[in-house]
């Protein structure tokens, strides 16, 4: 099978674009040297040299053009004729990393897209298209992590970590190998490992969730932070409500005095004892009820996913003492 004549890559996630680089050239079966050049430096004679000139005794290399979002607009126009016919020695790599509309639709530069080039490379499947990492990509990785290094994941683990590690890939990579480093000999990773897991900015771990609803926010707006941004999918709603239940579960042990076997950084520590204090056990069984029901709710047909959400979020918010009238629509 040939290889592509040249290729767009169109993702806002930096690792996920040099992942995808590098995929392509390994399945090409051929050496590639790699020439590097970035779209907010305009492309001079180096580049264009690259990109045209081949040598028999240079061998073949990729000549990869970073941030390529950033180049003028009158770039694509000329680069149209490098474009022409295939060369064997050369494959060019244009890289747009911008960030999505709120569409999550990726913003291309018209002149590009008004190029016969792109359009051949959009017929030809030359074009990758990636939103970045989204939490349903997160259970194959990660069966595909565990299973490179030998490692087991507890009951629970796999679908805790998809929901707690951050959505850019290289955050989640460096967080794997952190968990990875502190396993020691051990080739099982339980849900008690994950609270070395640094977090992540939004509502994806159940403490954040607890921690905004204790705070006071509006409870609307939790639930459908958590429920737009953060789930992305409805069959994320589950590993997420498993979050929670692990949250309890760990409040629980501070609240009994296990305190010694939980293994916390200090400041995360102090957070969760506090929560613990102010729960009580009964405060503490509550959480474990909403969860259950709203889990019940969505095998039985009895609430779609996002209701269910509502649900846990209403009950939650009425257990940290919310009774603002007009504070968000949330049904019981």
């Amino acid at each position: 099978m040939q290889r592509a004549g040249f290729s767009f890559l169109v993702c806002p996630d930096p690792e996920i674009i040099r992942e995808r680089v590098e995929r392509l050239l390994a399945d090409a079966g051929q050496p590639f040297s790699r020439e590097v050049f970035w779209g907010d430096d305009e492309p001079g004679a180096p580049f264009w040299s690259a990109l045209t000139v081949g040598s028999l005794f240079s061998g073949r290399r990729a000549v990869i053009v970073r941030r390529a979002e950033a180049l003028p607009v009158e770039f694509w126009p000329k680069l149209a004729p490098a474009l022409k016919g295939f060369n064997d020695a050369v494959w060019p790599f244009f890289c747009l990393e911008g960030p999505f509309d709120r569409k999550n639709q990726p913003k291309l530069p018209k002149t590009l897209v008004e190029q016969p080039y792109f359009k051949v490379a959009e017929k030809r499947k030359w074009v990758f298209v990636s939103p970045g990492l989204t939490r349903r990509d997160m259970a194959p990785r990660l069966a595909d992590w565990a299973g490179r290094r030998g490692l087991a994941l507890g009951p629970g683990v796999a679908a805790a970590l998809a929901a707690a590690l951050p959505a850019q890939l290289a955050h989640a990579d460096n967080e794997l190998a952190k968990l990875e480093l502190s396993l020691g000999d051990r080739t099982s990773i339980e849900m008690a490992d994950l609270a070395l897991l640094s977090h992540h900015e939004g509502m994806g771990d159940g403490f954040a969730f607890l921690d905004a609803l204790a705070g006071g926010r509006d409870p609307a707006s939790v639930w459908q932070e958590i429920f737009d941004k953060e789930l992305a999918g409805e069959e994320m709603i589950f590993p997420f409500l498993g979050l929670l239940l692990y949250e309890a579960r760990l409040m629980w042990r501070l609240a009994v005095g296990e305190a010694d076997e939980v293994r916390l950084p200090p400041q995360v520590r102090q957070k969760k004892e506090a929560m613990a204090r102010r729960l009580g056990a009964a405060g503490l069984t509550r959480i474990f009820e909403a969860a259950f029901a709203a889990e019940a709710g969505i095998k039985t047909g009895a609430r779609k996913p996002s209701q269910a959400m509502e649900f846990v979020t209403a009950e939650l918010f009425r257990l940290f003492g919310g009774s603002k009238p007009g504070a968000g629509r949330v049904s019981p």
